[in-house]
């Protein structure tokens, strides 16, 4: 793979360690879109790592933390005063408390600071190095990206925590790549056996900032891209970037209409039809369906949602696909789109907290630009990116902005 600039500022970077980037105030002439890019980045970052110090831990635990996430009491509302206490409580925790030693598919460092992200973010990072390559990419060169990226130069003592994160998706990528010694490449149907997972929501948003107001092209460079899907959930997530895309572009004072806009997007953008597949339902529609019923049914108490939750996904692994899809819209409509608030919900039920704040985190992002996310959840996360990757996504906001204007030319789209 080409030696991206992610890369470069890394190398350079962990020879210079004794500082960290500043996260800068930007200008008000800049273009309004590089916010909501910035937004969909940082928001997605910031979900997973207010998520990730909570993530599969039980709930005894969390609850003895200092300044707990709040256990909902049958019955309390989510009135106004609720919403202003919620997003009080929105806060970058350290990771010793409950989770003190590097996890694969965690944070990577002992005892990890507030604002450490764990393989939510990574998976981006990988979609970034690709996009830094030569393009246009396809899934082959994705597939080589997740080969490569642990050539990265990141600080040492990784290599076996990177060996087992990332070791579904080489056997997946190596496929992918033409081989076929089962060994070394096993075919990409059987990851996860076969599993619809959130694999996609996890590498693929960012390729919304490509298509803005373009669902339709979003869903289609997911699609082909996310060798990783299987089944529906390569639908669904897709989806998800076709979304994302709507909540760039919108634009007006109405919260409830823009985000009427962005669902709506989700379920009109269908390019390769799973709707008029007979005798079945397409799953986008499925659980969008799902998760405004439950917000609907729990009338404004969170209690009720969570057990509500709790309920449909008893047997379901919580990291499948439709979990953190109706997780996040569930809370989103619970909160009445509040931003902020919602967020918070949504590593209140917990489990994969990571994951679903992570999209959240996107969405609210996307809609409303960075702004909306206060420095002390930003700020953390910026200097951790920068320290443990070397990567500043204000500059990858802006390097994907750049592409923008010849998207034909950065993912190749078949016909």
């Amino acid at each position: 793979m080409a030696t991206s600039p992610v890369s470069l500022w890394g190398a350079v970077f962990f020879l210079l360690l004794g500082t960290i980037t500043p996260l800068t105030t930007h200008a008000a002439e800049e273009p309004p879109l590089l916010s909501r890019v910035r937004g969909l980045l940082y928001g997605a970052a910031i979900g997973d790592a207010l998520g990730g110090p909570v993530e599969f831990q039980s709930s005894q635990d969390v609850a003895r933390l200092p300044q707990a996430p709040k256990v909902w009491k049958p019955g309390e509302r989510l009135d106004e005063s609720a919403k202003t206490a919620a997003k009080r409580r929105l806060r970058m925790r350290p990771y010793a408390p409950l989770r003190t030693q590097s996890a694969s598919y965690g944070q990577w460092g002992e005892n990890a600071p507030p604002g450490t992200v764990t393989d939510d973010t990574r998976h981006k990072l990988v979609l970034l190095d690709a996009l830094h390559g030569p393009l246009p990419i396809d899934a082959a060169s994705l597939a080589k990206a997740y080969l490569d990226w642990p050539n990265q130069p990141l600080p040492g003592g990784r290599a076996d925590l990177i060996a087992d994160w990332l070791e579904e998706w080489r056997f997946a990528a190596a496929w992918v790549l033409g081989r076929r010694d089962p060994a070394s490449a096993r075919p990409p149907e059987r990851m996860w056996q076969g599993l619809p997972t959130c694999c996609g929501q996890m590498t693929s948003l960012p390729l919304a900032a490509l298509y803005p107001g373009k669902p339709a092209a979003a869903y289609q460079a997911c699609y082909q891209l996310s060798f990783f899907d299987n089944g529906w959930g390569k639908d669904l997530n897709a989806a998800l970037v076709a979304g994302l895309a709507t909540a760039l572009a919108v634009t007006g004072d109405d919260l409830e209409a823009k985000w009427s806009q962005v669902l709506q997007s989700m379920r009109q953008t269908d390019p390769y039809h799973y709707a008029d597949i007979r005798y079945t339902n397409r799953q986008v529609d499925r659980w969008l369906d799902l998760a405004a019923k439950l917000a609907a049914d729990a009338r404004s108490k969170p209690a009720a949602l969570f057990k509500s939750l709790e309920e449909t996904f008893a047997e379901t692994i919580k990291w499948e696909a439709q979990v953190p899809f109706v997780v996040a819209f569930s809370c989103l409509s619970l909160a009445d789109y509040d931003p902020l608030t919602a967020l918070q919900l949504s590593i209140e039920w917990g489990h994969d907290t990571d994951s679903y704040a992570q999209v959240v985190g996107a969405f609210i992002g996307a809609l409303h630009g960075d702004a909306v996310f206060p420095p002390h959840l930003r700020q953390p996360v910026h200097q951790r990116l920068v320290a443990d990757f070397g990567v500043n996504f204000s500059e990858e906001a802006a390097f994907l902005l750049g592409l923008q204007d010849r998207p034909e030319e950065v993912v190749r789209l078949r016909p």
